[in-house]
């Protein structure tokens, strides 16, 4: 257990550590963001998408 220990506060104390969690809470902030935005929006993006199409249609 002495060994984890050491290990979790070496990762946490250094700095290479500390960019390492920095990186990691920026990924999950994007992530959180990116499905509460996606979550929000419902069905406009495929009511978008489907009206863009519609405009390239030929004769």
């Amino acid at each position: 257990m002495k060994t984890i220990a050491a290990k979790l506060w070496i990762v946490f104390h250094q700095e290479e550590g500390a960019s390492l969690v920095e990186y990691a809470f920026i990924l999950l902030l994007m992530v959180v963001v990116s499905i509460v935005v996606v979550a929000n929006l419902g069905e406009y993006p495929a009511e978008a998408f489907e009206g863009a199409n519609g405009g390239f249609k030929g004769p």
